[in-house]
């Protein structure tokens, strides 16, 4: 499979390695980043740097990823959002579909099934890599730290 289309991807991930893998896998493959390890900053970054893609963990401290999905499709209702579980059972997904996911993902999962997954959501990027123009510095190259 080619790389997936430039993206502005915001990754809400607790874990900060698998944060920074994804963040890797993801520019490599042409998109830009910012990375935040709770729902509060998601939204707040939401807010202030349009992107086209969120990939959400649904494990965060606080808000847990369900209602960060709820509130991403709040405020943004044409972001593409990926809800990233544990081994699941129907209840999740279904729970993932009602709160306004695109797709869910069970962890762990190898780079060509999150490929996969992108390749087949309704991503049409519209930020022009908005992160480059307007996010500070460390957030435009790549992705920011966890919180």
């Amino acid at each position: 499979m080619g790389p997936l289309r430039r993206c502005g991807v915001l990754l809400v991930e607790s874990d900060p390695d698998h944060q920074w893998r994804l963040a890797r896998l993801l520019t490599v493959d042409g998109n830009r980043g910012v990375g935040t390890s709770s729902g509060d900053g998601a939204l707040a970054l939401v807010a202030e740097w349009p992107v086209d893609l969120a990939i959400v963990a649904e494990d965060l401290p606080g808000m847990d990823g369900l209602e960060v999905v709820r509130r991403l499709r709040e405020l943004a209702p044409s972001l593409a959002v990926v809800l990233m579980t544990r081994p699941d059972g129907p209840d999740t997904r279904v729970a993932a579909e009602l709160a306004g996911a695109n797709a869910v993902l069970q962890k762990p999962f190898r780079p060509d099934v999150l490929r996969g997954c992108l390749s087949r959501l309704p991503l049409t990027p519209t930020t022009g890599h908005a992160l480059d123009d307007d996010a500070p510095a460390a957030l435009a190259g790549g992705v920011a730290p966890a919180e």
